[in-house]
């Protein structure tokens, strides 16, 4: 089946809700095992759509509470986005929270980690990268691209270079690198985004990229915080980020549990089952409560 066919039929049963953060309003799924005492915060990656976790939800939900949501268009940066979800968790008073980030999500992920006044709350990084000094200096030259798109695209109409978005998109994870079946899957995935998303929306998500250039990057200590409290889900062939910059967030996290997964940045739309496995584990393993 189509990813977007799959995604119609999640979206039939699982309608998503608002609230209103300081004065911000988000647009969010809480859905689950209201009995869990465990909730799974999934943060979305670089397309903005929360929904696209719904294969993971699927997986998930059974014997979990589950929270995803988008990010708001008011919020443009990386570091304010980060305070942002902290407070909508406050907000929706959920304990025990597992963090869940992909890609951009898991930068997001890691800024959270630096920041979340309480010790009650557990980290999930799938096909992400470091956000130390020296990584961040590898994501500014690997995103330069982004901000020639963020400056075309407030000059130029948009449907004019939406086409050149999909492509550049593509190229950066590495779609061509994937299996036939997985990479028709992912063409559809990125048909899917580029239909549904506005020029403004474009812009917001972009900007938000372009903002990692100005994070405060994670030390040493940062990572301590976090000590066993991390579970790391990778691919053996992530096209999307430095395998410097991969192989540093798994020396700065050395307690982390770590799974690899044989694929692209993309294995997390495609290879759900691993992913979900590998979080399953660290749940079991992990956390108490």
């Amino acid at each position: 089946m189509a990813f977007s066919e799959e995604l119609k039929a999640f979206q039939d049963t699982h309608p998503f809700s608002t609230a209103s953060v300081d004065g911000i309003e988000v647009n969010y799924l809480l859905c689950g095992n209201e009995s869990s005492k465990i909730t799974l915060v999934y943060l979305v990656g670089g397309t903005g759509f929360s929904v696209v976790w719904f294969n993971h939800l699927k997986q998930m939900e059974k014997d979990y509470r589950i929270l995803t949501f988008d990010y708001p268009v008011q919020i443009n940066d990386m570091e304010q986005l980060a305070d942002f979800v902290i407070r909508f968790v406050e907000q929706m008073r959920i304990k025990n929270p597992l963090f869940i980030g992909a890609s951009l999500g898991g930068f997001l992920a890691q800024l959270i980690m630096r920041k979340y006044p309480n010790d009650d709350a557990a980290y999930g990084l799938y096909s992400t990268s470091a956000l130390s000094a020296s990584a961040v200096k590898d994501l500014i030259k690997q995103y330069k691209s982004y901000g020639v798109m963020l400056a075309l695209m407030k000059i130029v109409p948009y449907s004019w270079i939406r086409k050149i978005l999909i492509n550049v998109s593509k190229k950066m994870v590495g779609v061509e690198n994937e299996a036939e079946q997985d990479r028709k899957y992912m063409e559809d995935f990125f048909e899917w985004v580029y239909q549904n998303y506005t020029k403004e929306f474009d812009i917001h998500m972009t900007t938000l990229m372009v903002s990692i250039a100005k994070i405060k990057p994670i030390t040493e200590q940062d990572y301590k915080k976090a000590d066993k409290n991390v579970l790391l889900v990778l691919p053996t062939d992530d096209k999307a980020f430095s395998e410097a910059a991969k192989n540093e967030l798994i020396s700065h996290l050395p307690n982390a549990m770590v799974t690899m997964v044989t694929g692209g940045h993309t294995a997390t739309l495609y290879k759900v089952g691993t992913y979900a496995e590998g979080t399953r584990k660290f749940i079991e393993e992990r956390i108490s409560v």
